[in-house]
C-alpha cells in the first residue's frame, strides 16, 4: 500500500511539473543569476507584487529548472491549471528566480531540476525521483506531495515575497 502511495505521489509530481509549456527566459550573468520573469503582462504596478525564489542544491548545471506556480488549492499540482510556468536554464548550484506582476493572494509552487532536459521528473524502478525537487515553504508530504495548506504562502499587495528553497534528493 505504501509503495502505491509513493508511486502515485511521484507520478502526480512529475505530471504536474513536466507538462508545462516552455518559456524562453534567459538568466542574467551574476554569481547567483537572477532570472526575471516577464510573463505577468499586467502594468498596474501599484497593487502587483513579486515573488523571489532563492533556489539551492543543484548538483550540476545540466538541463533546466522547472517551476510551476499555483494560485488555489483546486489547481495545486494540476499541470493544466498552473498560474505561471517557467523552464529555466540551470546556471549553477544556486539560482535566484524572480516572478513579477503577481496578483495578491495565496500561492504554492513546485520545482524540479530536469537534469537531462527530457521534461520529466525521472524516477527509479520504485517510483522514487532521481532528480532534485522541492515545494514552496520547503514542504514535504508523507507518502505523497505536500498538501496545499503545507505549501501555500500569501503574497500581499505591492510587496516582494522571498522563499529560500533547497532541492530534495532521495
Amino acid at each position: 500500500m505504501i509503495k502505491v502511495i509513493e508511486i502515485s505521489f511521484f507520478l502526480i509530481l512529475a505530471i504536474s511539473i513536466t507538462s508545462c509549456k516552455k518559456k524562453n527566459i534567459q538568466p542574467q550573468p551574476n554569481p547567483t543569476p537572477i532570472v526575471q520573469d516577464t510573463t505577468g503582462g499586467n502594468t498596474n504596478s501599484d497593487t502587483l507584487s513579486k515573488l523571489v525564489i532563492n533556489l539551492s542544491g543543484m548538483q550540476n548545471t545540466n538541463g533546466k529548472v522547472n517551476v510551476a506556480l499555483f494560485n488555489s488549492s483546486a489547481s495545486f499540482n494540476d499541470p493544466n491549471q498552473a498560474y505561471r510556468e517557467l523552464f529555466l536554464v540551470c546556471t549553477g548550484s544556486s539560482m535566484t528566480i524572480s516572478l513579477d506582476s503577481i496578483i495578491p493572494g495565496d500561492y504554492a509552487f513546485a520545482i524540479f531540476h530536469d537534469e537531462n532536459d527530457n521534461q520529466n521528473l525521472d524516477q527509479n524502478l520504485f517510483g522514487i525521483p532521481t532528480e532534485g525537487f522541492a515545494f514552496s515553504n520547503n514542504a514535504m508530504g508523507s507518502f505523497g506531495p505536500p498538501s496545499w495548506s503545507q505549501a501555500k504562502f500569501s503574497i500581499p499587495k505591492s510587496s516582494i515575497v522571498g522563499q529560500n528553497i533547497e532541492l530534495n534528493f532521495y
